[in-house]
């Protein structure tokens, strides 16, 4: 057996012409074994040393198993299968295989075809969830204008995907071969502005241990509502049928939107942790002023929050009840402004219908298109075709509770490694903010209350602080400001800040996420300028 696992590389598409043009030109194998798929009436032999045949009905672990007997009795230095428009699924299971992965690792996954196929494979499901897999699209003879047409057609499909020319051999070799570096070189660059972070609170005389101190602080107080948050997200992708969902929701505007504002009561997330909650209701069907009531509502109204804003406050029970009322009525305001939204919100690489597996597919963290499609993952299916490019267990799994639990499992792992890191990046930048902006806060005294109210929100937004703690911060600092500044700060600062933006950049469209600002800034700022205006702060003090 060899002690070193033999790269596969697989040609997609449905043109033979192109991928065995492919592999002749491309293949610098000194002794390749090339993998084909035949109709038991052309299978005539069972190939020679370097061709292997296999029946096209053959089952994924029998092919792996082939394969693999292949590599364990044969000196090959590389595996070329021509995989065709076959299910891309059933070539994850291959991969998947024990058998198949002591021995072989599957390296680079490319779409032969010509530029006039490309559009209908985009246009066409199971040719789609192909390329959707691939490190490299080949095509023959393009101009360079062509191959920048042909991307932006490709990008949302694939974002990471390389699209090459046939006449760029030398391209076509260093995507095959090349190791990629990207990800070493994205550590040494988050290590350098680490360090020039420290180097630059440094001269601002804030010394190493108050910053590890601040940001630890946040870092604490958000990840356990994070991962409560992303475990509630990965339970309804995959215990919740769509269809239900679709069905519990009410199907006007304002029940929909009632229906979330009740779903951020009973649900204890915060801020941060309403966005996978959010994101997963989107895909399951929710409709949109309903998904962005509950995400506005959830962080201000759930029991936590409530209860921090109580103790804060020394037992106010009229400023609890205050806070909750303003959660729910910006919240429904701001679902109604999206009531009409005709635009796309979820990224490209986020909107394909979640499958039977329940788990969440994006291209950005679920497919690591320039690895080594090392694929290591058990997720569940029911059997149909599948977009998601991971391997799917066989169908009895995904009914029992122990399938259930490695998808839930799984889906939690994903979601978490995707949102993880620009949870880091928020707390940095609201770290700093903190630092540089919390001793200048604290001497502030401004008696206008609409001037007063602009710099606590603007402060809400910037600090970035959880919203099961943002209550007691919000009453240090505002010690000498209206009451009514105090309160547009713990209404607006859970609703959005940085920390979400950067969470949501992950996930969103740009022209979503600016509305949502906009919207959430001037709803909040108006309903609770109005009421303290009117006197409400009288009431409540």
């Amino acid at each position: 057996m060899h002690n070193k696992k033999i790269p596969v590389y697989v040609l997609c598409g449905a043109d033979a012409q192109y991928r065995l043009a492919f592999y002749h030109q491309f293949s610098q194998a000194k002794t390749p074994l090339y993998v084909t798929f035949m109709d038991d009436t052309l299978l005539m032999n069972e190939g020679t040393e370097t061709d292997c045949r296999l029946p096209v009905h053959i089952t994924p672990k029998d092919a792996g198993r082939e394969i693999a007997i292949r590599m364990e009795y044969e000196t090959h230095d590389a595996v070329w299968l021509d995989w065709g428009d076959r299910p891309i699924e059933q070539l994850l299971q291959i991969s998947q295989q024990s058998s198949f992965q002591r021995s072989c690792k599957l390296k680079r996954m490319i779409y032969c075809a010509d530029r006039d196929a490309i559009l209908p494979a985009i246009n066409d499901t199971d040719k789609r969830a192909q390329l959707a897999q691939c490190d490299i699209l080949a095509v023959p003879q393009a101009q360079r204008r062509e191959l920048r047409k042909l991307y932006h057609r490709v990008l949302p499909v694939q974002p990471n995907i390389k699209l090459i020319s046939y006449e760029n051999t030398t391209q076509v070799a260093k995507a095959l071969h090349r190791r990629d570096t990207r990800r070493g070189l994205q550590v040494l660059i988050l290590a350098a502005i680490i360090a020039l972070l420290f180097f630059a609170l440094h001269t601002l005389n804030y010394t190493v241990p108050d910053t590890m101190a601040t940001f630890l602080g946040t870092y604490l107080q958000a990840l356990p509502f994070l991962m409560l948050g992303i475990l509630l997200s990965s339970a309804i992708q995959v215990f919740v049928p769509a269809d239900l969902l679709q069905r519990i929701f009410p199907k006007s505007h304002l029940g929909g939107m009632i229906f979330g504002v009740l779903g951020g009561f009973l649900l204890p997330i915060c801020d941060c942790a309403s966005i996978p909650v959010f994101r997963s209701l989107l895909r399951k069907g929710v409709p949109l002023p309903a998904a962005v009531t509950f995400m506005i509502a959830a962080p201000i109204i759930n029991p936590v929050v409530l209860l921090s804003t109580y103790y804060a406050f020394g037992g106010s029970v009229p400023i609890m009840l205050t806070r909750m009322g303003f959660g729910i009525v910006c919240s429904i305001i701001i679902g109604l402004f999206f009531a009409r939204e005709k635009k796309q919100v979820l990224l490209a690489g986020a909107t394909a219908p979640v499958c039977a597996c329940g788990i969440e597919h994006s291209h950005s963290a679920s497919h690591d298109h320039h690895h080594d499609h090392n694929h290591d993952h058990h997720h569940h299916h029911d059997g149909e075709t599948c977009d998601c490019g991971h391997h799917h267990t066989e169908p009895h799994e995904k009914s029992t509770v122990i399938g259930k639990l490695k998808a839930l499992l799984t889906h939690f792992q994903a979601e978490f490694f995707e949102v993880f890191r620009f949870l880091l990046i928020g707390i940095g930048v609201s770290t700093v903010l903190q630092l540089v902006m919390g001793s200048r806060i604290m001497a502030m005294q401004i008696s206008d209350l609409a001037i007063s109210m602009l710099v606590m929100m603007a402060l809400a937004f910037f600090l970035s602080l959880c919203s099961s703690s943002d209550a007691v911060v919000g009453r240090n600092m505002g010690a000498s400001l209206p009451i009514g500044a105090v309160m547009g700060f713990m209404v607006f600062g859970p609703m959005i800040d940085v920390k979400n933006m950067i969470l949501m950049s992950a996930s969103f469209t740009k022209h979503f996420m600016i509305k949502l600002l906009i919207v959430t800034f001037a709803v909040s700022f108006v309903v609770v300028y109005l009421a303290f205006s009117l006197g409400l702060g009288g009431l409540i003090a």
